[in-house]
């Protein structure tokens, strides 16, 4: 069973203004990333996350958020975050395409 919660727009935002701390991974490719993107996300393509998931281990305890275009990739990309033993995974439902209306 995958140990990640899904988090809303809402939610999102609210970690944003409350200046927590926490990583935002956006999984969507470079060009998707090039378009459009939430402000400080870090881009790593699902396609590329497995080989360069060694760039994220220090961030293992802390909280991460996965945002992809329609929540599809970020599901994929939180089970594959909860296999190498982060412990605080977050998933944006509905994607940036749920969040147009925060940016």
């Amino acid at each position: 069973m995958d140990k990640y919660e899904y988090i809303s727009s809402l939610e999102l935002n609210n970690m944003i203004e409350n200046r927590e701390k926490f990583i935002l991974l956006d999984v969507r490719t470079e060009e998707e990333y090039e378009v459009s993107h939430i402000p400080n996300s870090i881009n790593i393509p699902l396609s590329s996350l497995e080989s360069q998931i060694e760039h994220l281990l220090p961030y293992k305890d802390e909280k991460v958020v996965i945002y992809c275009r329609s929540g599809s990739r970020s599901t994929m990309a939180a089970s594959m975050l909860d296999e190498c033993g982060f412990k605080h995974i977050y998933n944006l439902k509905y994607g940036i395409i749920g969040h147009l209306d925060y940016l």
